[in-house]
């Protein structure tokens, strides 16, 4: 993307919404006389306005310090309420309720059901309220829902509060990818992605030291330790909700009250703040709470240039579930020498290196603006992971086995920030781009309903039919992430073909006449 870097604050005035890998140049096309109306629809806007480096560089801080650490908590939360059925599976979980792993994985498959079925309209209803207001109500919820399962007698009751878990927590990744989008600009979205989805690595992290002490509770008022663990982490989320409530501003300029105690951004911030990011993407200019229309919401569900940032999802996320929630219960049917509760920590190592990837990639994806050659060296590597675990012999060394799986764990989701921050910089307006990220969304979890069941008890201890599968599909999405760059290239020179020829009337009359907009403009360049 030709977008406004973090040390040059001067207008493009080539074209709105360029990338910096299209090299296309439309020299008749005005983009100051466009942008400066597309500005005017913003209170903050300063279409004159300059600043300096370091200025925009403490408003990024600045974000980064209020807005984006509380989020990360706030998932974090989240994925120990998500993550703590694996812990709970060593603690002789399905002994106590009288259920077998299958009935593990069709909790699992209808808690993916119901967190699908209401993801689209939870983003849409986030849309009109605001993700201020909407994304700590469900928090709160989720929290209580979580909580709840202290009290799970058999399998009717295990089943229902996996359905109420899914149901509330729908909505809340995309809407937090679309909350940022209103922070930061398209080339500083996988970094803050990335820390974003680190959390989920530090939570899986903290997840298996607090179940080993929460699991050792076993016998307290006559209750088992994964009760407990249910409960604790249940309530906490529910403080955290409520506490959000204060914590979380309705967008750059909206810091007024709690958050503006210490002085969140002064007037010229502010402004320095939107000037920034309509530089970077017009259609952001306007703020206003709306709902999302029927044109949006078909434009991003037909639309061909968002399918395959979705089947990337599913494909690619297909290992996640399965290493996240059967990796304790791996590793303890390894019989490593450890006691079973130990299990726990022994698969913080693999998020430890799945940290570290993402990290790695995200930074370098959003340095050189480059998405698809990203994805598809980490689904390399990702893949090579889950070949190990395929292949090794049944009679293998168990800590090479050990070490095999932690480090296919590390490869969990190094590219999920690079390609959600690819769909979110790719598509616009605002509402289709809130239906586009909870389109992905629902991908990533819908993959969970096929993968949890690639692990039968029939194909336990080792697992090597599901592995089989998961590589193969690694292997394709490796060819999505290649086909989508040059789709993408192939639709960027299409318009530029288109255009070429065009003079400042020849503009001004499409900008006139159709009904094009946002990446659906012709002068919108696709980032690949």
């Amino acid at each position: 993307m030709s977008m406004t870097k973090a040390n040059d604050n001067k207008l493009d005035l080539e074209r709105p919404a360029s990338l910096d890998n299209s090299s296309l140049d439309d020299s008749d096309f005005n983009r100051d006389e466009w942008l400066r109306a597309q500005g005017e629809k913003n209170p903050f806007y300063v279409h004159d306005l300059t600043w300096t480096p370091a200025e925009e560089k403490e408003i990024v801080r600045t974000f980064d310090f209020r807005v984006l650490t509380w989020i990360a908590l706030m998932f974090l939360f989240m994925q120990l309420d998500r993550g703590n059925m694996g812990n709970a599976l060593t603690d002789n979980f399905m002994e106590d309720l009288n259920i077998s792993l299958n009935t593990v994985n069709l909790g699992s498959t209808i808690f993916t059901l119901t967190f699908c079925l209401f993801e689209i309209p939870s983003n849409v209803i986030i849309v009109r309220a605001g993700p201020q207001r909407w994304i700590p109500f469900l928090m709160v919820l989720w929290g209580l829902a979580t909580a709840s399962q202290f009290f799970l007698k058999d399998k009717v009751t295990f089943l229902i509060c996996r359905a109420l878990v899914g149901m509330f927590e729908a909505g809340y990744i995309p809407g937090i990818a679309l909350y940022l989008t209103s922070y930061y600009k398209r080339s500083e979205m996988a970094v803050r992605l990335s820390i974003f989805w680190s959390t989920l690595a530090v939570a899986n992290s903290i997840a298996g030291v607090l179940a080993y002490g929460i699991l050792h509770m076993r016998g307290v008022a006559g209750k088992a330790g994964w009760r407990w663990l249910f409960l604790f982490e249940g309530l906490a989320t529910v403080v955290i909700g409520l506490m959000s409530f204060l914590m979380l501003p309705g967008g750059p300029t909206a810091t007024k009250g709690f958050f503006r105690h210490n002085g969140y951004l002064t007037p010229r911030q502010e402004q320095i703040a939107m000037t920034r990011l309509i530089r970077d993407d017009p259609t952001k200019a306007d703020t206003r709470k709306k709902s999302v229309s029927k044109k949006h919401f078909f434009k991003a569900l037909l639309s061909p240039k968002i399918w395959p940032n979705i089947l990337i999802g599913f494909f690619g996320l297909l290992p996640f579930s399965p290493l996240t929630i059967l990796s304790p219960l791996i590793i303890k049917n390894l019989n490593l020498g450890v006691p079973a509760l130990v299990s726990n920590l022994l698969v913080i190592p693999g998020y430890v290196i799945s940290l570290s990837v993402m990290t790695l990639v995200s930074w370098s994806s959003d340095r050189h603006n480059e998405r698809a050659f990203h994805g598809a060296l980490a689904s390399t590597y990702y893949a090579i992971c889950i070949l190990a675990l395929a292949t090794l012999p049944a009679d293998a060394n168990k800590f090479m086995l050990y070490f095999a799986l932690i480090f296919a764990m590390g490869g969990q989701t190094c590219w999920h920030p690079v390609n959600a921050a690819w769909i979110a910089g790719n598509t616009a307006p605002v509402g289709k781009r809130s239906i586009a990220l909870a389109m992905y969304i629902i991908s990533v979890n819908a993959c969970d309903m096929v993968s949890v069941n690639l692990f039968r008890d029939e194909d336990a201890p080792r697992f090597y039919t599901g592995f089989f599968i998961l590589f193969g599909a690694l292997v394709f999405t490796i060819v999505l992430f290649i086909f989508q760059r040059y789709h993408l290239m192939y639709v960027n020179r299409k318009r530029e073909e288109k255009t070429k020829d065009w003079t400042a009337e020849d503009w001004q009359h499409y900008n006139d006449t159709t009904k094009d907009e946002g990446d659906d403009h012709l002068s919108f360049r696709y980032s690949y």
